[in-house]
Order: C-alpha cells, then structure tokens, then sequence
C-alpha cells in the first residue's frame, strides 16, 4: 500500500467522529442516508487529500472538506431534516447509553432548528477547535464567532424552553 494511501487511512481513523458528526446533523439520520453521506464526504476527502498543506489542524481540514459536501448534498437533494428518533444501529455507532436516548432526541430536535451556519459552528465548537480556526473556515473575525456562539447557546435555550 502506497503512503499517501495509509496517511490516508489513519486521517479516516482519527476523524471518523467528526465526519460522523456531519452527518448526523445534515441528514434526517436514515441509515442508508448517513451512509451516502459519509460516503461522499470521504470520497471528497481522497479528492483533496494530496492538497492537503498542514497549514490547519487536521480535524479542521476534514470539517471545512465535510461541511461543504453536505451543503452540497442538501441543495442537490433537497434533504430537509425531520425530527424523527435515532435509528438503534445509530445510537450502537455512537456507543450511547440508553438513559441519555430522550436527552439527544431533544438536543437533535434543537440542533435540527438551527440554519446551516449556526450548525456548523455549534459542530466545530463542541469539538473544541479553536474559536481562531472557527472564524478562518467561517470567514470572519474571531470577536464575530464569539459573539455568534453566544447568539447560538440563546437560540438553544430560547427553542428549548418554548
């Protein structure tokens, strides 16, 4: 196996999570819809993979390379999520104890309210990239993502207390 090919493997390995993540948010998390998601997203991955210049971390790379895709994929398809619970082979891939099942159909049903931006934040935020990284790939100042992460944990507790 050529190095560029296992390079690419261990960069699947450790970002699996991320690129699952992505899916789960932009999809209606159907099973076969979140396969063809991360499938497109890895083959787009592969795409770019030989580009790839370090000069970001690697799990910010594969965000920016899998939130374009999904956006992608929504506007050709049209995907619109719909607040339906977790398919079970879904909560065994993100090993999920049974009590917190109500907790993450609540949490999805918020997330699924927010628009693609605020999405992709709130995605980036949670997995603690750099708010300086957060406003590289979003285009705008670091004060602008701080202020639009306060924005977004309002809405959240906004729509949830509604």
């Amino acid at each position: 196996m050529e190095q560029l090919e296992q390079d690419f493997l261990e960069l699947l390995k450790k970002c699996e999570g991320t690129i699952f993540k992505v899916c789960l948010m932009f999809t209606d998390r159907q099973p076969d819809n979140v396969k063809d998601m991360y499938q497109d997203i890895v083959c787009d991955l592969w795409k770019g993979f030989p580009y790839f210049r370090k000069e970001s971390s690697m799990n910010t790379w594969v965000y920016r390379i899998a939130l374009n895709t999904a956006g992608m994929i929504r506007r050709k398809n049209r995907i619109k999520p719909s607040f339906i619970s977790l398919d079970e082979t879904v909560y065994n891939k993100m090993m999920v104890d049974e009590s917190a099942t109500a907790l993450i159909d609540c949490l999805y049903e918020l997330v699924d309210k927010l628009g693609k931006s605020e999405k992709s934040i709130l995605l980036m935020y949670l997995d603690e990239i750099p708010q300086s990284e957060i406003a590289v790939e979003m285009g705008v100042s670091e004060a602008a993502i701080n202020q639009m992460i306060y924005r977004i944990k309002k809405k959240l507790v906004k729509l949830n207390n509604n």
